[in-house]
């Protein structure tokens, strides 16, 4: 599931994971990631940080309260800022990866998922 609000980057995002074969679910921000997520329970979740009203963080809170599926799901952080602060809230969470967008290409994103979801499946 790719949860963002800008809505280009979450298309281009979802097509290159739909394009290695994933089934994409998309949400434009945090409350309707955690709707779509607690509804669809999917392998795997990939959000950016700032959202409003329901912020990334805020939304991963929500998901790892949802019992053994919530605490267990790969959850990788996307965000503009890259500063201690901000990866101190993230692994607060247990999340599975936090990366800084101007650092990381999209198709860095895809390998990452990519190995997760195969590691996960074997």
């Amino acid at each position: 599931m790719v949860v963002e609000d800008s809505e280009p980057l979450r298309k281009v995002l979802a097509e290159k994971l739909r394009d290695e074969k994933f089934e994409v679910l998309e949400a434009a921000g945090g409350e309707e990631g955690v709707k779509l997520a607690i509804e669809h329970h999917p392998e795997l979740i990939i959000t950016d940080v700032v959202m409003f009203p329901v912020d990334g963080l805020e939304m991963a809170r929500q998901i790892r309260a949802e019992g053994p599926w919530g605490r267990d799901v790969h959850i990788i952080a996307l965000s503009n800022q890259n500063s201690s602060e901000e990866e101190a809230r993230v692994n607060a969470l247990g999340l599975t990866a936090y990366l800084v967008k101007a650092e990381t290409s999209l198709d860095d994103v895809v390998s990452r998922i990519t190995q997760l979801i195969k590691k996960k499946r074997s």
